[in-house]
């Protein structure tokens, strides 16, 4: 719904406004170009939790287009969550409702 409100008001705009010749310069395809990623948030993960296996566990449920793990500024050492970016809205869907309240230790890959 979000995506349609979007487009809606991206028509407006163009509408109101004269543009170059260059397609790269209406606001449709600036937001279409940019995409549009879904991002989940992982909580509980172990310390010895990469990014790599945090991807490679949520990548059976879709195209995970990125996989990050926030870590303490002063330490460096992980939080013990992060996020996870996926293509589409069904992806990021079915990976919630698959893995949500299971108990899933990422190990670091050796």
């Amino acid at each position: 719904m979000a995506m349609a409100a979007l487009r809606e008001a991206s028509r407006r705009l163009a509408s109101r406004m004269e543009y170059p010749a260059a397609p790269a310069a209406r606001p449709l395809l600036l937001t279409y170009s940019r995409g549009i990623t879904y991002r989940l948030f992982i909580g509980g993960l172990s310390q010895f939790a990469t990014e790599d296996s945090l991807a490679e566990a949520f990548s059976q449920y879709g195209q995970v287009l990125e996989a990050t793990i926030i870590t303490d500024k002063m330490t460096n050492r992980p939080k013990g969550f992060g996020f996870v970016k996926f293509a589409s809205e069904e992806e990021a869907n079915k990976a919630r409702e698959e893995m949500n309240g299971k108990a899933r230790f990422l190990k670091q890959c050796t």
